[in-house]
């Protein structure tokens, strides 16, 4: 009887030590999870932090205006492509040289019956090479650059009126015409956009590059075709700079 309540004293103080050393390892273990969690904690608060820091950072600025809105005296008048460039691609039904030049002359007539000074890239049939034309665009002061373009594509379906704009510009003029122009046809209004054509980017200037409908579209190839049309395609750019203007009075 001594001999078995020994062992069980015995055995009691052991599991009671047993119990006692095991007790720190569950407060580690815990321990050790409070600190995986305070860097989880850690690492989301700084990923929204850099988050937060890369969208300010990304943010575009607004665009230079390079060419102040003012009023002007002259227009400059460019005719796209002539002579050896015919402009457009082979699909083209009408040479884009032709009816460019034309819509040109007219709307240098109607400027000039308004009373405003122009100057004419190319008044024929010629070949102006590109930096000649902006450097007779650019021997003039308070100026805007109107070019006139028609446009083509692969895909004969498409069809309608668009504007460009030089960057360091602003697109109202660009705008303006764009909205006079969609009145003379049912195709597409295509938008205003900003672009770096060797003519747009060169002129020291504000700058429009106007395309007057897709010459390899058999609508606007026929409109192209008809001079009553190529006259009121004039007569609406004259009206979107005559009204341009006048916002500045």
């Amino acid at each position: 009887m001594l001999r078995k309540g020994i062992l069980i004293l015995l055995l009691l103080a052991i599991g009671g030590f047993s119990a006692q050393a095991s007790t720190p390892t569950k407060h580690h273990k815990k321990s050790s999870s409070s600190k995986s969690s305070s860097k989880k904690s850690s690492k989301k608060s700084s990923k929204k932090s850099s988050g937060k820091s890369s969208r300010r950072t990304s943010s575009r600025s607004a665009p230079v205006i390079r060419y102040p809105e003012q009023s002007f005296s002259t227009v400059i008048i460019d005719a796209g492509h002539g002579g050896y460039d015919p402009g457009g691609i082979p699909q083209n039904l009408v040479a884009e040289k032709i009816v460019a030049l034309d819509v040109a002359l007219r709307l240098n007539a109607a400027l000039r019956a308004a009373g405003v000074k122009t100057v004419l890239t190319r008044r024929d049939d010629t070949f102006i090479p590109l930096p000649q034309r902006s450097a007779i665009a650019n021997s003039y002061s308070n100026a805007i650059f109107v070019s006139i373009h028609f446009n083509a594509s692969p895909r004969t379906a498409a069809r309608g009126v668009e504007t460009y704009y030089s960057s360091g510009t602003n697109p109202a003029l660009a705008a303006r015409m764009l909205s006079k122009l969609a009145a003379t046809t049912t195709g597409q209004s295509r938008g205003t956009k900003q672009a770096s054509y060797y003519v747009l980017r060169k002129a020291n200037m504000r700058a429009v590059l106007a395309e007057c409908g897709f010459l390899t579209n058999p609508e606007d190839a026929h409109l192209a075709r008809n001079a009553a049309y190529r006259q009121r395609l004039a007569n609406q750019l004259c009206t979107a700079i005559l009204e341009y203007r006048r916002t500045f009075r």
